[in-house]
């Protein structure tokens, strides 16, 4: 099925006032966010940047708000973020897990307990630039895919590397709670694969046939797959992959992000050369909500509320979407 937008209407510039913004400006431009996709640290947020790593907290009062509470220097540029399942920050000692990948082609692993012990691990292995990073659900393996044609799998005890090479670009990887035996692979001339995640052999694939930018698993629904690529989105059943099921051109300009929300109800797109994000119902594609966002880079839902949060040039903004 294929809905057509009105054009005039992406080319509109309409702005909503965020709910939450933290100016960061001390610290430089923003370059990626990520928050915990997991109940332990589900309020857990890192900010990258040119030359650091923020980890914040978010404090649900009256209102939300940001609070800083530690700094990780890097010597480069952050391009992409994840949060281990082990990560804690509600009991004593705190347990800070998390990963970073940096524009010199390495992943840095750091582990803390925020006061005295402290580890950094640096993966090399990628020889040119890392577009995505996850950890397992049990903690016990990293993904990484980059545009050196790989995926490599590390196991964390060992950080033992295996390689896949792959036929094109890596744009994200992905694993999911319901379905562990499969592993999310997407590349950027728009095929996405589930392989075998014991024996690193494909499943099933499918193939939007135009550049891809984006692509995400559905958390809360293991069948429901969507894919951005050159402004169009899609959302792909696993069950029958050899169309989408619904497709709508959402962009005017190629590139950008999208992210089902944690319930799986909501599918978020951000495009930052156009400078919108958008927001719509998943198996409809209904715009719910769509703002101007001047410097965009990512974005990440909150794991419990309806909340995304954007990297906005060097202010963290935090917009509340109506689900209704």
């Amino acid at each position: 099925m294929e809905i057509s937008l009105d054009i005039v209407d992406n080319l509109k510039k309409t702005y909503t006032k965020p709910l939450y913004t933290k100016d960061l400006s001390e610290h430089g431009q923003i370059t990626c966010i990520e928050l915990s996709q997991f109940e332990l640290s589900q309020d857990v947020v890192l900010i990258g940047f040119g030359n650091k790593i923020l980890l914040g907290y978010f404090k649900f009062t009256d209102n939300v708000e940001l609070e800083i509470i530690s700094e990780f220097p890097i010597p480069c540029r952050c391009t992409c973020l994840s949060i281990s399942p082990e990560t804690s920050l509600s009991a004593v000692p705190n347990s800070l897990s998390f990963c970073g990948a940096g524009t010199d082609f390495k992943i840095r692993h750091i582990k803390t307990d925020l006061e005295n012990e402290s580890f950094c691990k640096i993966l090399s292995g990628h020889t040119s630039y890392i577009n995505d990073v996850k950890f397992d659900l049990d903690d016990k393996y990293l993904a990484s895919v980059g545009d050196d044609n790989t995926l490599r799998i590390w196991e964390l005890e060992s950080y033992k590397c295996t390689t896949l090479h792959l036929n094109f670009a890596g744009v994200a990887v992905q694993w999911h709670k319901d379905d562990p035996s499969k592993l999310l692979i997407a590349d950027k001339v728009g095929v996405i694969r589930l392989y075998n995640t014991e024996t690193l052999k494909p499943i099933l694939s499918f193939d939007s046939g135009k550049l891809l930018s984006s692509c995400h698993w559905s958390p809360s629904n293991n069948q429901d797959i969507a894919s951005l690529q050159l402004g169009e989105l899609s959302v792909w059943d696993i069950t029958t992959p050899s169309t989408p099921i619904i497709t709508s051109l959402v962009f005017t300009e190629a590139g950008g992000y999208l992210k089902f929300s944690p319930q799986g109800d909501l599918i978020a797109a951000l495009n930052p050369l156009e400078g919108t994000l958008k927001v719509f119902k998943t198996r409809l594609l209904e715009l719910k909500f769509s703002t101007f966002i001047s410097l965009a880079t990512n974005f990440c839902w909150h794991y419990k509320y309806p909340l995304i949060c954007v990297g906005d040039d060097s202010k963290f903004c935090i917009w509340k979407v109506n689900t209704l």
